[in-house]
């Protein structure tokens, strides 16, 4: 299984159940058929900033913690180093090549950074389509990236 698939399933996991620990998430992924070790979770709660927070109930579990300062640049520089195969740039156009499946969380940093140089993206599959305002611009943008 994918990195991303099992992220998306501890999320998934930790908003269904109330998980203490790190071994319950695990028993309650192998439950979902999904098996992984104690350290891949611990990256895994690292990389998705998952934090402990009191429940109703009184408890320290899992959540995920929108208000927790994020550096998107750092977060994007991460990916495009993992997933980012291609970046190349025409006039005012900016055409990043993603592999399979990563274009999107390639978007959704772009668009978290907020560069201005940045009009919009439109991402597929595996490719972002970035629209800047100039030629300039767009390789402003380029050198940021890269």
């Amino acid at each position: 299984m994918n990195k991303q698939k099992r992220q998306w399933l501890i999320k998934q996991t930790i908003l269904e159940h109330p998980v203490e620990t790190q071994e319950q998430l695990a028993a309650l992924l192998q439950s979902r058929g999904i098996m992984a070790s104690q350290s891949t979770i611990s990256r895994d709660i690292k990389e998705m900033y998952l934090v402990k927070q009191l429940n109703e109930a009184g408890k320290l579990v899992y959540a995920t913690n929108t208000s927790l300062s994020i550096n998107p640049s750092k977060v994007l520089k991460d990916k495009i180093s993992e997933v980012v195969l291609q970046v190349n740039q025409a006039e005012n156009l900016i055409i990043i090549k993603t592999m399979p499946g990563n274009a999107h969380a390639i978007g959704v940093l772009l668009d978290k950074l907020g560069r201005p140089e940045m009009l919009g993206c439109i991402c597929g599959n595996d490719t972002c389509l970035v629209i800047s305002q100039s030629p300039e611009t767009a390789q402003s943008f380029c050198e940021h990236l890269c």
